[in-house]
């Protein structure tokens, strides 16, 4: 039997071990509340969009820009750039249907001001919603042009060149506008003639250009390495049809697609020109102002200073066929430039009546020239490898040159160190010489 104080002390502790047990129950319901509080929607939660363009603080140099990566399926990414909407878009259908997650793109097709930029993105799916990503991104006031290096403002660093083709018998010269090409190809056409691819950055408003003559097959795959809008007068049956199977964006001046670009200043094959209106009306009217060069450029490096320089002024000669077609470019200490003579004579320009000059002069060297018919047109080989040689800062350099198929950019790499060439900023003349022809430097 229980006393009446033993009672009592049967009934409190069994009391406090009730009330603890309860504090432990009650403690353990909160961790287990406060678990699914923080933890379980970030479990269950919509999970964020993964950015792989624009990169992290990266540079954006083409515009418009474009925001793309991998989200939830069936979902909406919505941006912003600095607290603005700029739009929403919606993930592609995935390959599989176990597929979780799918590609997204999105092109602002505004332009994004210079300066530092912060990029967040939202995914919604029905009623759930992610977290917000941020990263930063900048938009730089000026970068190196694809085409020659030089410091341009960003927007204009990677627009479509125009890639003319211009006419080299004596009856054309001085051409018009071939001082301000970035970069020219000179080699024969037929007949033991030469003739001229030059590539024009968009951003250039040339007095006039020309005369703008008719293409060849060869000439079409370096217009294709450039991604170039292509202007020429007709050409062979060889190469418009590799116009077509290269998908060039071709405007002949003989059709309606090209005439309203060129202007006949006289009677003949030697007549045809185009300006800066029609090149500005051609990119407007086509809609090329803001669409981005697919092609891969070239490296570039500051000139040698005046003490690095050689103290020569040795001549490049080529002889692509006597002396009417002959070459020659001599080097300058001074302007660290090579200055063109063509046939013995100073090869001006016809706008501003000075000499022609170059940054670089590459003269690359090919197997000899197949002649198609009796016309004398040819066809090169310009795929596989060969040797080149580059004369920069009045050096002689030894390359080899290598082309995978007619679309691919040809690459340059110096002998010695295997590494891929770096040329100075500013114009590129590469003389393309098949065979055995002669080429002196002295």
């Amino acid at each position: 039997m229980v006393d009446g104080t033993g009672f009592f002390c049967y009934t409190a502790c069994r009391m406090e071990k009730q009330k603890a047990t309860r504090t432990v129950l009650l403690s353990l319901g909160l961790l287990v509340a406060g678990w699914f509080l923080f933890h379980a929607p970030a479990a269950f939660a919509l999970d964020t969009a993964g950015v792989y363009a624009p990169k992290v603080g990266g540079n954006v140099l083409d515009q418009p820009m474009l925001v793309a990566g991998i989200a939830p399926v069936n979902s909406t990414v919505f941006v912003f750039v600095d607290g603005k909407l700029l739009g929403a878009t919606k993930t592609v259908k995935p390959k599989t249907k176990k597929a979780t997650t799918a590609a997204f793109s999105f092109t602002y097709k505004k332009r994004i001001g210079v300066g530092n930029h912060t990029l967040q993105t939202q995914v919604v799916r029905g009623k759930e919603k992610s977290d917000w990503t941020r990263q930063t991104f900048i938009v730089p006031k000026n970068w190196p042009r694809k085409l020659d290096g030089m410091m341009v403002a960003t927007q204009y660093w990677n627009q479509l060149p125009y890639g003319i083709m211009i006419e080299n018998t004596p009856a054309a010269r001085p051409q018009a506008g071939m001082s301000q090409a970035s970069v020219v190809y000179e080699t024969l056409a037929e007949g033991g003639v030469t003739r001229f691819l030059a590539i024009f950055p968009q951003a250039v408003r040339p007095k006039s250009v020309g005369p703008v003559r008719s293409s060849r097959p060869y000439y079409v795959d370096w217009a294709k390495e450039y991604d170039a809008i292509y202007m020429h007068a007709g050409g062979s049956r060889d190469a418009l049809n590799e116009i077509g199977a290269l998908k060039v964006r071709s405007f002949d001046g003989l059709t309606r697609k090209g005439a309203p670009y060129v202007t006949r200043k006289c009677y003949g094959v030697h007549c045809l020109f185009t300006d800066a209106s029609r090149l500005l009306k051609l990119v407007q009217n086509n809609k090329l102002t803001n669409v981005n060069a697919i092609s891969t450029g070239s490296l570039f490096k500051s000139d040698f200073t005046f003490a690095q320089r050689p103290n020569h002024k040795k001549t490049i000669s080529i002889d692509f066929n006597g002396r009417t077609y002959r070459v020659d470019w001599t080097y300058d200490r001074k302007t660290n430039r090579y200055y063109r003579k063509n046939g013995g004579v100073v090869a001006k320009d016809r706008n501003t009546g000075k000499q022609i000059n170059a940054a670089n002069i590459l003269v690359q060297r090919v197997p000899k020239e197949k002649v198609l018919d009796r016309k004398g047109r040819i066809s090169l080989k310009l795929t596989g490898k060969g040797d080149a040689t580059l004369f920069r800062d009045g050096q002689s350099i030894a390359m080899r040159w290598e082309k995978k198929n007619a679309s691919a950019k040809t690459r340059f790499f110096v002998k010695s160190s295997g590494k891929e060439v770096e040329f100075n900023r500013g114009a590129t003349w590469i003389e393309v010489v098949p065979g055995t022809r002669k080429v002196t430097y002295k």
